[in-house]
């Protein structure tokens, strides 16, 4: 166990509820037995009318820095946040068989009634009537 000061604020993310909450260390208690020397912290939640409890009654993960247990927080959303995506998705997959409906980009077609000049980007393309016109291919479907 870790020894904290008298006065110390430690910041505590539950695990039996969702939450942090800030205690305050208001009490050091050292037992000396044959069994050796034990340590229990007593706290006071930083809530109006608390009373004090000991520190090892709590559930939870304990950090000494706000920005500690905040990091934390976030590293546990971002992990759940994570396994919501992996889930869908693998909806996504069974029922849907892994495709994805993207629409699908239409060429833009300029008709040349006679051979004009090439526009940049554009592609000669001459249609079953014999027209030729200029076709420019979007990116997805080169």
């Amino acid at each position: 166990m870790s020894q904290y000061e008298v006065g110390a604020v430690l910041w505590i993310i539950h695990t039996d509820r969702p939450g942090l909450m800030a205690y305050r260390v208001v009490e050091e208690i050292t037992k000396k037995t044959l069994e050796g020397e034990q340590i229990q912290y007593l706290v006071q939640a930083a809530t109006p009318k608390t009373k004090t409890v000991k520190l090892e009654t709590i559930k939870g993960h304990v950090y000494e820095d706000s920005e500690e247990a905040k990091q934390k927080m976030i590293e546990n959303a971002t992990r759940a946040i994570d396994g919501m995506v992996v889930k869908i998705q693998g909806n996504v997959d069974k029922f849907f068989n892994g495709k994805t409906e993207e629409p699908v980009k239409q060429p833009s077609v300029t008709t040349i009634q006679s051979s004009g000049e090439l526009k940049p980007g554009y592609q000669w393309v001459e249609l079953e009537n014999g027209t030729k016109a200029q076709v420019k291919i979007p990116e997805i479907m080169k």
